[in-house]
């Protein structure tokens, strides 16, 4: 039984065993003994099966049986009306953010040496769109000067209330203007007996005007203006300004249109030993502006003048050339060129805010700028570099210039170059802006006068360089610093002992100024400026120097 299951358990191993088992005999056989023998199995047999062949067939469907009563179909049209469905929405409302503070309005004041005042407020409406109207004011006097004292004091202020309506159509707008210029004659020779009352010099001015445009760009677009100027000074001379004008423009095609303007001057003066006829000067202009080929930009046209100067034998009426021309070599380099001429006004107004020690009766006539060409490059390096270089020149008549009188050294008379002056000027611009943070102006120019009936350019100077920079260092300082350099000019000196008239060249002057604010808010700030510091006493004018270092510390508000 053993030895059955032994090989039936060898047999489902599929192994191989040899057992030794002892043999006994029969006789020998007790009860419960196994006798010893040896069974050696041996497997040897593998099963193996065919490969079954699967067989599908696919159930055929059930035979259709008809059905009774054959089934009949009956479309019918449905209508029905729903109620009108409004649903409430309600969108999501946003928290309006508020609206950033404007600070347009300002208040600045300073005092400093030489009894020195400045101030200077602006203020005006706000978020307006149909209108804003203001007023402005300054002033900057000094109680003493770089001669005698108060002897040299000057003083320059001005009032002006404007404001401007907007329509849909039209544009309309006015202001009223008061300028006070206050100085001393006091260029007269060291040591003189002065009488400070004698040697003081007063200019008056009075404005008012007004002005009509179309609101909104147009295929036709004006500008009409009028404005009344008066002057008055210490010594009883008084002077009237009448100025109508009009300018616009007509879009003929979206590369050509027609430009045009009128001028009228009226212009009648008193003085204490003179009266002046009333001077007209008519002006009238028109030009023709389209591209010639491809992006050359050109503009032809002409100015007509009528006026009734008295200077020289000119006639009256006057021709002058307007051609315009420009044409971008690259999308940021671009070369122009003009080739105009005009009648440049020249009145009282001009002469006193220019040089204020001129003479009285003084006599004023126009320049006729009978023809100048202007050309040159400008362009840009990248987005913080800009520059402009060019060479103009000019043929005057009647040009002014100002000599010294003979008897009175302190006053200037107005001398007239009723020949052909000649004028060059070579001239190069130089500007960097990096955001708020910095910026920088260079102009400098370069002249050169050829005169006619005058031995010099009196007064004119020779070469002029100008320097304007800004900075913000930590968003709290501001930092200005500008120079000025100009030099070369001429002036008469009479030398009464001999009876002649001798040239002197002007000292070249440098001015250097700074200015230092810090802020303490977006409102308040603290300034220190410095004027002049070099104290180059340098004269603009022959025996008028300016005044030495000037210092000034104020605060600007700023609402």
């Amino acid at each position: 039984m053993h030895n059955i299951r032994l090989q039936l358990l060898a047999s489902g191993l599929g192994i191989s065993l040899t057992i030794p088992l002892q043999a006994q005999p029969p006789e020998k056989w007790s009860e419960g003994e196994i006798e010893k023998v040896e069974i050696q199995i041996t497997k040897e047999k593998q099963i193996t099966l065919p490969q079954a062949n699967r067989f599908f067939e696919k159930i055929p469907p059930r035979p259709a049986e008809p059905i009774k009563p054959a089934i009949t179909y009956n479309f019918k049209n449905l209508s029905f009306n729903t109620p009108d469905y409004n649903p409430a929405i309600r969108p999501l409302r946003l928290q309006n953010e508020p609206i950033s503070k404007i600070y347009g309005n300002y208040v600045s004041a300073a005092f400093g040496n030489y009894a020195s005042a400045f101030i200077d407020a602006y203020a005006t409406t706000k978020r307006d769109k149909d209108k804003f109207y203001g007023f402005k004011v300054s002033h900057l006097g000094f109680g003493r000067g770089p001669v005698d004292g108060n002897n040299s004091a000057a003083s320059n202020s001005q009032l002006r209330l404007f404001g401007k309506g907007f329509g849909r159509q039209v544009t309309t707008g006015g202001y009223l203007d008061y300028e006070r210029i206050g100085t001393h004659f006091y260029g007269y020779a060291p040591g003189t007996d002065i009488n400070r009352e004698l040697i003081r010099q007063v200019y008056n001015i009075v404005g008012v005007g007004g002005e009509i445009e179309n609101t909104a760009s147009g295929k036709l677009n004006y500008k009409v203006k009028g404005a009344f100027s008066y002057l008055d000074d210490h010594y009883r001379a008084k002077e009237s300004e009448v100025n109508v004008g009009f300018t616009g423009d007509y879009e003929l095609s979206k590369t050509s249109k027609m430009v045009f303007g009128t001028d009228y001057y009226l212009v009648t003066r008193k003085d204490a030993a003179i009266e002046a006829k009333p001077r007209h000067l008519f002006k009238a202009k028109g030009a023709y502006q389209f591209y010639l080929v491809d992006d050359l930009l050109f503009s032809a046209g002409a100015t007509i003048a009528f006026e009734n100067d008295t200077l020289g034998k000119a006639k009256d009426l006057h021709l002058y050339p307007d051609f315009r021309a420009s044409y971008p070599l690259s999308p940021s380099v671009e070369v122009y060129a003009t080739l105009t001429g005009d009648m440049d006004k020249v009145s009282l107004h001009t002469l006193a805010r220019e040089n204020a020690w001129i003479n009285a009766n003084v006599g004023t006539y126009h320049t006729n700028r009978t023809v100048e060409f202007l050309g040159g490059i400008r362009g840009k390096l990248g987005s913080k570099v800009s520059y402009a270089t060019g060479l103009s020149f000019a043929n005057l008549k009647n040009w002014y210039f100002y000599i010294n009188d003979d008897t009175d050294p302190s006053k200037f008379n107005v001398a007239y170059d009723e020949g052909n002056t000649k004028r060059t000027n070579f001239f190069g611009e130089l500007s960097f802006a990096h955001a708020e943070t910095a910026r920088v102006s260079l102009r400098g120019d370069y002249f050169g006068y050829g005169t006619g009936d005058l031995s010099e350019a009196w007064h004119r100077p020779k070469y002029r360089l100008g320097v304007t920079t800004a900075f913000n260092l930590y968003s709290k300082l501001l930092f200005n610093v500008d120079a000025l350099a100009q030099g070369g000019a001429k002036a008469r000196v009479y030398d009464g002992d001999a009876a002649i008239y001798l040239t002197t060249t002007l000292p070249a002057a440098f001015d250097l100024n700074a200015k230092l604010s810090y802020l303490f808010s977006k409102q308040f700030s603290m300034f220190v400026k410095g004027n002049n510091l070099l104290s180059n006493e340098y004269p603009i004018y022959l025996n008028y120097p300016v005044r030495g270092l000037n210092v000034m510390g104020g605060i600007t508000w700023v609402f």
